[in-house]
């Protein structure tokens, strides 16, 4: 029985990777070849196309570890930047991008303003596939308005400052604050430090 469950994880290690790949173009790799930076953008209200200052944008890098019958994702460095008056970020990373390990993957983005849908799941713009838009020149992002507290609160539910960071309060402490004052804002308390912070 237990080699079955072996073989049964196998397999489905194998079709979540094999799905993972199937969503990217097929020109795209998830891991760093050296430096990718600096990662730019612009942020500006869906609806008004006027720039979003204060939002904050997180790049975080995972790692693949391969071990024997099965692979782990870790969480390897997290970077946190905001957007100026015009709305607009550069994030240079070089020092966590030269000395990457071997497996560790281009940069996963999250942009989150209070009111706001945050990207990558709630933008109006950009569309389809969004792992290297920050590359190069960089992308606008449009980000629709959050009405109401309901929808607010359900948007706010739909990650927490842990999944980037062990110690959120420390490495992402924008990122916090932000969300704190939109947890404030429909009502909630605010976001709880743990004790190894």
């Amino acid at each position: 029985m237990t080699r079955w469950l072996r073989v049964a994880a196998v397999w489905c290690a194998v079709a979540t990777v094999s799905i993972a790949w199937a969503q990217a173009p097929e020109t795209w790799d998830r891991y760093l070849d050296g430096y990718r930076g600096p990662y730019r953008g612009q942020v500006i209200d869906a609806d008004t196309k006027a720039p979003l200052a204060g939002a904050v944008v997180v790049a975080m890098w995972r790692r693949d570890r391969v071990h024997p019958l099965q692979m782990t994702t870790e969480n390897y460095a997290v970077r946190e930047v905001i957007t100026d008056s015009e709305g607009r970020f550069a994030l240079d990373a070089r020092d966590i991008e030269h000395g990457a390990p071997k497996r560790t993957r281009r940069p996963e983005f999250l942009i989150f303003l209070p009111g706001y849908g945050s990207f990558p799941r709630f933008q109006k713009a950009p569309t389809g596939f969004v792992g290297d838009v920050f590359e190069g020149p960089g992308t606008t992002v449009e980000l629709p308005s959050v009405e109401g507290p309901e929808e607010r609160r359900r948007h706010l539910m739909t990650f927490s400052p842990h999944s980037f960071s062990e110690t959120p309060h420390k490495d992402l402490p924008e990122l916090v604050r932000r969300v704190n004052e939109e947890r404030i804002a429909i009502g909630l308390t605010p976001y709880p430090s743990l004790e190894k912070e």
